[in-house]
């Protein structure tokens, strides 16, 4: 895209400078918003807002899902979540191995025609969660659904307090959310974050080609500022 937007810059120099002007502009921007070094200068603020607690208590641990596959010529269940689930599950397995709590897996199928938190379920069972530790929320589409669903389990199981699982650059919308929802004493429990503070850089940090993860900060903003706008601020 940065050269593209270059050799349309080059190829109008001469007959719409104004044209050129913006191409380069766009190029620059390109470069700059592609970059690693601005992807984790995106992402830091947001995985900095909380601090993943080194004891942590509660009554269940919940987990947020972020995809899933359903394909059945499978090995392993690992082979139906997506990179940032499998992530998820992982510290949702070790984070029960070291508190002994329940795990609330919610995620629907918006993209498949097998709930993610079965999915979840079945990796976890697989890595030696015995089933009784798991409960599945299967029906929320996304994290607002996510969050009035669990409200309603939790308040069934009599669960008041809560560890709040995801990734470090999700945790602020996730939490604003769950509060909206009625959660009053809420633990975030932030993993897998992105931003590395203090890291050596080199010059393949400052090229462009790497988007995802500065799109993830942005949709993470704009998401919070809509449902602040929405809701209120919390």
């Amino acid at each position: 895209m940065v050269v593209a937007f270059l050799l349309l810059a080059f190829y109008l120099r001469r007959r719409e400078r104004l044209a050129a002007l913006f191409c380069l502009g766009m190029a620059a921007f390109t470069w700059i918003g592609t970059t690693h070094a601005f992807a984790d200068l995106s992402l830091r603020p947001l995985e900095s807002a909380y601090a993943r607690p080194e004891n942590p208590k509660g009554d269940a641990i919940v987990m947020l899902c972020a995809g899933s596959r359903d394909w059945t010529n499978v090995l392993s269940a690992a082979e139906n979540l997506y990179p940032h689930t499998l992530e998820r599950a992982a510290a949702a397995a070790l984070l029960h191995r070291k508190t002994g709590l329940p795990i609330i897996i919610t995620g629907g199928s918006p993209f498949s025609a097998y709930p993610e938190a079965e999915a979840v379920a079945s990796w976890l069972e697989e890595a030696g969660i015995q089933p009784k530790f798991l409960i599945t929320e299967p029906a929320a589409r996304d994290t607002i659904e996510s969050a009035a669903n669990v409200k309603k389990l939790c308040d069934e199981k009599g669960y008041k307090k809560v560890l709040l699982l995801t990734f470090a650059y999700h945790m602020p919308r996730a939490v604003f959310l769950f509060k909206k929802a009625g959660f009053t004493d809420l633990i975030p429990f932030p993993v897998a974050r992105r931003a590395m503070p203090g890291a050596r850089r080199d010059l393949t940090d400052y090229l462009p080609g790497s988007s995802l993860e500065a799109r993830a900060a942005l949709n993470e903003r704009l998401g919070l500022l809509v449902y602040r706008l929405r809701f209120g601020k919390s």
